[in-house]
């Protein structure tokens, strides 16, 4: 009768560890993606404010947070307009003094090949 006790003790211990560390590393991933959201977003690669997506592609969760993003747009003003968009907001990240961390962010623009216009393309990853 005592083993048997002990037995159901020890797996019930067993289980309640296992719960917490599952717990544990759930709410280390999930803070991970909302702190890479947030300076995906903020900071590393915003999206043009006058663009239209064109197309998404991410590999985890969502996209612009943990893994890897790239998000096309395509507007209607000129390069020059948006790539000095690109390096005003890298400006203001250097004068903010802002660290990577573990975000990665780059982006490219050329013009439209069909009239006049820019697309972009944006890549960002984070925890990668």
């Amino acid at each position: 009768m005592e083993a048997t006790r002990n037995q159901a003790g020890c797996l019930k211990t067993t289980i309640m560890m296992v719960g917490a560390a599952v717990t544990f590393i759930a709410a280390i991933i999930l803070i991970a993606d909302i702190k890479c959201s947030y300076d995906i977003e903020n900071w590393w690669a915003p999206l043009y404010p006058n663009g239209e997506t064109v197309s998404v592609e991410y590999d985890l969760f969502r996209p612009r947070a943990l893994g890897m993003t790239t998000w096309i747009l395509e507007t209607s003003d000129d390069v020059e307009t948006v790539k000095q968009f690109y390096r005003d907001k890298r400006l203001e990240v250097l004068k903010a003094e802002k660290s990577r961390g573990i975000a990665w962010s780059d982006s490219f623009v050329q013009p439209l090949e069909n009239g006049p216009g820019s697309r972009i393309i944006i890549s960002s990853a984070c925890g990668t």
